[in-house]
């Protein structure tokens, strides 16, 4: 009795490990943009999709494109809802329902930080890549000091990173992406200079919620016709909706703002913005004020 009960313990602790009910959210959207899960998560839930869907897909523990799309399918084809490409507790659900035969690797249930443990912003500095690192360093003990007033934004172009001072001091450091020396504009196919400029700047306004006037799409019947740089749409009337700036924070009267974005890089690619992770544009949000100043240097 006392072997069989062994063995149902060892089964029972063997399939628990296997369940995505007992993951983290996997591949959400995160300060940081990147999928922060164990590689053996990702593989188990690609050998899940590859089961349940009948596709031909990588199963090597790392998420892209092709993973992400085949989460859109799964979602798509058994209604799960929201349909985000990220895996949360319903399409956990749903991946234990229908992948029960298929052979999972076993997985320590961990997930990783995205957010510096360092002590002080000397040693993160000392210990991460700033040009390549999409790590995050917040002193919460200074930024709750923050009152607008004292507050001083400072953008690296050369390491695509933004500080954020108080009383002198960096508060919090993030990677950023800003503006493109060559961009390729999608439909006129001309490739521009879109480099941010350099100086120092003080933000005039701040909108929570705000649309761009100027980068966006074009729809007619449902169906998107365009996108890109709305003065240059020369189609037939269309209905435009303008690209979403959470926590928008103008610079420039030609509209150069900070902003968040979920596509945040570790090189050059905007019009001219400065995109953050969105946590990272809340909290910068809340703690500048209009007339802060921002340097944005190289």
């Amino acid at each position: 009795m006392k072997i069989l009960l062994t063995i149902l313990m060892f089964i029972s602790l063997s399939y628990a490990k296997h369940t995505f009910t007992t993951y983290d959210d996997m591949c959400e959207k995160t300060d940081t943009q990147e999928c922060l899960n164990d590689t053996t998560q990702i593989k188990n839930l690609q050998l899940a999709l590859k089961k349940s869907l009948k596709i031909n897909l990588a199963t090597d523990g790392k998420w892209g494109k092709d993973t992400k799309n085949a989460v859109l399918a799964f979602q798509k084809k058994y209604k799960v809802s929201p349909i985000a490409g990220y895996v949360g507790s319903k399409t956990k659900k749903k991946l234990d329902k229908v992948s029960k035969n298929v052979t999972f690797t076993t997985v320590k249930i961990a997930k990783k930080s995205s957010t510096s443990k360092a002590s002080c912003y000397a040693e993160f500095k000392r210990k991460t890549n700033l040009k390549k690192s999409f790590k995050v360093f917040q002193d919460k003990k200074l930024l709750a000091k923050a009152n607008g007033r004292n507050t001083h934004i400072k953008v690296d172009i050369s390491e695509q990173r933004l500080s954020l001072l108080v009383n002198g001091k960096v508060a919090l450091s993030a990677p950023c992406t800003t503006g493109a020396k060559r961009k390729l504009e999608p439909n006129t196919r001309v490739i521009r200079d879109k480099r941010t400029p350099k100086g120092i700047f003080k933000i005039t306004e701040k909108i929570s919620d705000k649309r761009s006037t100027i980068f966006g799409k074009y729809y007619r019947n449902g169906k998107m016709v365009y996108k890109g740089d709305r003065r240059k749409y020369r189609g037939p009337k269309a209905k435009y909706v303008g690209a979403s700036l959470k926590n928008w924070m103008r610079l420039t009267s030609s509209g150069i703002g900070l902003h968040a974005s979920k596509y945040v890089k570790r090189h050059p690619g905007t019009n001219g913005c400065i995109r953050l992770p969105f946590k990272v544009a809340k909290t910068v949000f809340a703690k500048v004020k209009t007339g802060t100043k921002v340097s944005i240097v190289n």
